[in-house]
């Protein structure tokens, strides 16, 4: 039988409060960190919010989102040094220098493909918009070849898991992806068919797949119905 144990922090009695300011959205670069917490039980308070209060709360260094107020500490922002910070804190992250390093890799490169689609909507024609979409996951297209790198990390890594980005155990990465593969899989982004994933980059559908039936995340998943459906 499969049993989920959860991760060890490196000490429990040294994790600060924390506070993650977001939308109210389960979008990857805010769900892994939240995730994360909850996998770990580390107390995470998540302050959803609107535009208006994410830039009246004082904790956007860039005037980018998602920020985390680290209490006696200061605050953190850029999604890459969120996730890292709390996946060390969480015990989801390698300790490993060069695994670490791909964990960072992988979760860079989402962002990549976040700004890829971010600058799409700023194209008003609606059928403009789904053709920049389109060449974008073209088998040529800069999305396809930032995802052919990941699905090549995972091919790196299949020495260590079949179903994880950096080594043999679960981190902050894995479960960046398998948002970020919910989202592009969702059928939402006019112009990219929910199958894109699953037909042309099957370890990062399996990986998906695997994060997905994890008890933590399904738990997390059924405590938050509105955002996710389950089947």
């Amino acid at each position: 039988m499969n049993v989920e144990t959860t991760p060890t922090t490196n000490d429990a009695m040294s994790v600060p409060a924390l506070k993650l300011i977001y939308l109210d959205h389960h979008y990857w670069r805010a769900e892994c960190t939240r995730v994360a917490c909850h996998i770990a039980d580390i107390p995470l308070e998540d302050a959803r919010m609107g535009y208006d209060g994410m830039y009246a709360s004082g904790a956007l260094t860039f005037g980018t989102f998602p920020a985390l107020v680290v209490e006696g500490k200061g605050v953190i922002n850029q999604t890459q040094a969120i996730a890292r910070y709390v996946g060390q804190l969480a015990g989801l992250y390698p300790s490993d220098p060069f695994l670490a390093a791909k964990a960072d890799e992988a979760i860079d490169a989402l962002t990549d493909v976040s700004d890829l689609v971010t600058a799409t909507m700023q194209e008003r024609d609606p059928q403009r918009k789904i053709r920049w979409r389109q060449a974008l996951i073209a088998q040529d297209g800069r999305m396809t070849m930032i995802l052919s790198g990941i699905e090549s990390l995972l091919k790196q890594n299949s020495a260590n898991s079949a179903t994880h980005v950096a080594g043999a155990s679960l981190s902050v990465a894995d479960l960046a992806l398998w948002r970020a593969v919910g989202w592009l899989s969702s059928g939402v982004i006019d112009g990219i068919p929910p199958t894109y994933i699953a037909s042309a980059f099957p370890r990062l559908w399996a990986l998906h797949v695997a994060v997905d039936a994890r008890p933590k995340v399904v738990e997390w998943k059924r405590a938050h119905p509105r955002h996710y459906k389950m089947r």
